[in-house]
């Protein structure tokens, strides 16, 4: 499992956003680098929650922004989170039982969500913004 490296095609141009990505793409590529080392699975479940965590601010964060600008994708895209969310704690919960463990597959999950969803979803989003951003400005008065 290799790690993701930030590039071009994941900026999207809104700072906050950017940086918050970089920070989620940094938790993942720990849980990773982890994983390859061989780290005790209640170190990787500790890796993975720490990895939630940040995603939780996340995802508040980016919704309070799409919630100000109006975004009409809001709610699907609030869903697309909670999936994750939902899916990342019924994997913590069966890791705290002792009936999963950290395994390539939930690896190769986490990073193709999160790569697809930051070009898919997010991006679709800093397009919007940015128009909502202008038009914004265009509609105040001088």
């Amino acid at each position: 499992m290799s790690a993701i490296a930030w590039n071009d095609e994941l900026e999207l141009g809104l700072p906050l956003v950017d940086e918050q990505h970089r920070r989620l793409i940094d938790r993942y590529n720990e849980l990773a680098a982890a994983y390859r080392r061989r780290e005790p699975d209640d170190d990787l479940a500790q890796r993975l929650g720490i990895l939630l965590e940040c995603a939780v601010v996340h995802f508040n964060s980016e919704e309070a922004l799409m919630a100000s600008l109006g975004y009409a994708g809001l709610e699907e895209h609030r869903e697309e989170h909670q999936d994750l969310l939902q899916r990342v704690r019924r994997f913590q919960a069966a890791l705290a039982e002792g009936r999963q463990t950290i395994t390539l597959p939930v690896l190769q999950y986490l990073q193709h969500w999160l790569l697809g969803h930051v070009r898919g979803a997010d991006s679709d989003f800093a397009r919007a913004a940015r128009r909502l951003a202008a038009e914004a400005l265009v509609a105040q008065p001088s």
